[in-house]
């Protein structure tokens, strides 16, 4: 019985380890596969004109174009410009974004149009922030009322159901240990709300709490599904967090959704019709996908580079469009953590084409 109880645990052991190599081969196999699935590469959509140094935001306009705003952060003698991309990729400039007349200046970073055409748009200026409600006709701009103003540092925006939502990567008011980011809800027939940038505020709906200590920003990238579920972007913690909200508009409930490499720093977050997420990597040049199953995609990936051919440029928005998903290339900063080295020509709009 001793001996027979040695050949079955010898036996069990064998068995055991051929599992764990086979387990094993096949985890390397599936990792390997992984790694060398092959990038897909971006292509050039648009290369913008000189009063657009630094493109941001996009949203599709009433008449099927593009409209990408530019808050010019890298020329401040220039106006912060909306600009109109056709579906071709021609590039013509919509507007001047009416300045703030204490600063002299208009920074328009997040926009979204309502269901009537009427634009909303974020001016990011610190402390003195607006949201602006912009009546077209057409291509002509007849009125600009201010939704809310006093903002720090607001950012994405959504429209959804007569509420646009906003975010601020930064709310200093609540920074203890760490930056503390906010989500916001305003009615599109709010006027002139006056912002305190804190828990005061009856428009703030959620928090949260930056913990990467090597990259203190807060809620950037922001976007609705078909089931009117908030997928919302902390670009500190590349984590993003889909939020339920209730019929009065409050967060229900939280969870994480999904979670980005660490360095990746997203900014943009734009869906398809299928419910899959796509999210621009600011940092490392990337373009991430993420389906209906929370897997996260790498699609490309770009070392430093000019932009020239098409190539991710420091990615800060993206929207899918006519099966494309079309990417601005902000170009600008510079900092630890970050690919891009410097700003430089050509200013430009890349794409990759979702059909292929």
């Amino acid at each position: 019985m001793y001996y027979k109880g040695i050949i079955k645990t010898n036996i069990a052991l064998s068995l055991l380890k051929n599992t764990l190599y086979f387990s094993l081969f096949f985890a390397l196999a599936n990792t390997v596969t992984s790694q060398e699935k092959k990038l897909s590469t971006t292509k050039l959509f648009a290369e913008l004109p000189d009063i657009c140094p630094t493109p941001d935001a996009f949203d599709v306009a009433p008449d099927g174009s593009l409209t990408l705003s530019c808050p010019n952060f890298a020329d401040k003698t220039m106006p912060g410009v909306l600009m109109r991309i056709s579906k071709e990729g021609d590039v013509t400039k919509l507007i001047e974004v009416p300045v703030l007349a204490s600063s002299g200046r208009s920074n328009p970073m997040g926009i979204a149009y309502d269901d009537k055409g009427v634009l909303y748009v974020c001016d990011n200026q610190t402390n003195k922030g607006r949201i602006l409600r912009m009546t077209f006709n057409e291509d002509k701009l007849i009125s600009t009322e201010v939704v809310a103003h006093g903002f720090n540092s607001i950012n994405g925006i959504r429209f959804s159901n007569g509420f646009v939502y906003v975010t601020q990567t930064m709310l200093p008011k609540l920074k203890e240990d760490k930056v503390v980011g906010g989500v916001y809800r305003f009615s599109i027939t709010s006027r002139n709300i006056k912002i305190n940038n804190d828990t005061s505020d009856d428009n703030l709906i959620y928090t949260s709490k930056t913990q990467n200590n090597e990259r203190q920003v807060g809620l950037d990238g922001l976007v609705f599904n078909k089931k009117g579920e908030l997928f919302v972007g902390n670009l500190g913690d590349a984590i993003i967090y889909k939020l339920i909200l209730n019929a009065k508009g409050k967060v229900e409930s939280e969870m994480v959704y999904a979670k980005l490499p660490k360095n990746s720093a997203p900014d943009g977050i734009n869906i398809d019709d299928n419910g899959n997420l796509y999210v621009a990597g600011f940092a490392q040049n990337q373009i991430f996908k993420i389906d209906t199953n929370k897997n996260v995609e790498l699609l490309a990936e770009y070392p430093d580079n000019d932009g020239s051919e098409g190539g991710l440029d420091q990615p800060a928005d993206l929207i899918v469009f006519n099966g494309k998903l079309i990417i601005s290339n902000f170009d600008l900063m510079v900092a630890k953590g970050m690919i891009n080295s410097k700003h430089n020509k050509p200013y430009t709009v890349s794409y990759l084409d979702l059909n292929e």
